[in-house]
């Protein structure tokens, strides 16, 4: 069901998610092909997320599927994680696929631990920007949005991935990852879940799944 105002906020030290434009979580649920689908409270839900954060044996197995939040379906867990990677190059292309079916699908990484930011946007079956912070070299796209913005206010006139990194200049845009997160970007491009509830009289549980093996 809907949360209250009570309700906890989705958070995590290791937050990766999934975001696809649509309130229609079923459709969502068999586009990921997802098995062993129950319904769960949001409390419990959102405690599982942070549960399976930190689940070394096996992080990539379990997702959390959000009631629609403000337009959007949001399908939470490491096997969404950019910066982890053996799964890096499957997310990227099944967001794709995603964005080509719904029209707009994106991915995020957000660490609390400093340990870096990623994301992907993605419209009608292409990639407008990919960032891994961990990983420059695998930036995709032209960085635009709060992104773009920032890296002109530090006077860096190109991308980000192009900096020297022993450079002063990357240096300094690596400290403005704190004005620059994956929640800075969700929340301009579609919904930052650590300050979003679900939407009031939503009649969509929060669910728990299991996501297929990429191959």
């Amino acid at each position: 069901m809907g949360t209250s105002d009570s309700a906890p906020l989705i958070r995590a030290c290791w937050l990766s998610w999934l975001a696809v434009e649509t309130v229609d979580q079923a459709e969502v649920v068999k586009a990921l092909g997802l098995t062993d689908v129950r319904e769960t409270t949001w409390v419990d839900g959102v405690e599982l997320i942070d549960e399976v954060a930190h689940d070394e044996e096996e992080p990539f197995s379990t997702v959390v599927v959000t009631p629609p939040m403000q337009g959007w379906t949001l399908v939470v867990g490491p096997y969404f994680g950019l910066p982890y990677p053996q799964q890096t190059a499957p997310v990227t292309d099944l967001c794709r696929e995603l964005s080509a079916h719904f029209g707009k699908a994106q991915l995020f990484f957000h660490s609390e631990q400093n340990d870096g930011e990623a994301w992907l946007i993605a419209e009608r079956g292409r990639i407008l920007r990919r960032w891994i912070s961990e990983y420059p070299k695998l930036a995709l796209g032209e960085p635009f949005g709060v992104e773009r913005r920032l890296l002109d206010a530090y006077g860096i006139t190109g991308q980000p991935e192009d900096l020297d990194p022993d450079s002063d200049l990357a240096g300094d845009w690596a400290a403005t990852w704190g004005d620059c997160w994956a929640t800075t970007v969700a929340e301009e491009s579609s919904i930052d879940p650590t300050t979003a509830a679900a939407d009031k009289g939503s009649n969509s549980s929060m669910l728990m799944a299991i996501a297929p093996t990429f191959e």
